[in-house]
This record gives C-alpha cells, structure tokens and sequence, in this order.
C-alpha cells in the first residue's frame, strides 16, 4: 500500500498575501504646482509593484481633473511592517 503526501512545492506557486505598504507619491506639472501624497495600500495577491504603481497613480489622479497628466517626481513603495 502506498500513501500520498503532499508537499509545499505544490502550494509555490498560488500567490502569497503581501500584507499592506506604505507609499509617497509626488506629482508634478512644471510651472503650475507640485504634489505629495501619503497612504497604505494592501496589494491582491500576484500583484506587482507596476501594477500597484498604476493603480495609486489612477486614484490620486482621479480626485482632481488639474492633476490628469502630472509626471511622476517621486514614488516610492515599501512593507508597512517595522
């Protein structure tokens, strides 16, 4: 009789949870004004930091039609854990 385990190899590749980060965003138009945002965000998990990125960038956007179109000064994303 043979009996089956099964082992951690098969659960490698099911997305982990990333737990929640902490993100600076400075948005700028040259001559009109400079903008920095703070705030958490808890990323699905398979997401990647692009992907984070656009999103962030879209909500922050969104809350003001002068801000559409603002280049990227700074962006930074890190654990929210110490």
């Amino acid at each position: 009789m043979t009996t089956q385990t099964a082992t951690t190899a098969d659960n490698d590749c099911a997305p982990q949870a990333q737990g929640t980060h902490h993100w600076i965003l400075t948005l700028e138009k040259p001559g009109r004004f400079s903008l920095t945002q703070e705030g958490t965000f808890t990323p699905s998990p398979g997401s990647t930091r692009q992907d984070v990125y656009h999103s962030i960038y879209r909500s922050v956007t969104e809350q003001d039609a002068n801000l559409r179109g603002a280049s990227v000064g700074y962006f930074e994303l890190a654990s929210n854990q110490l």
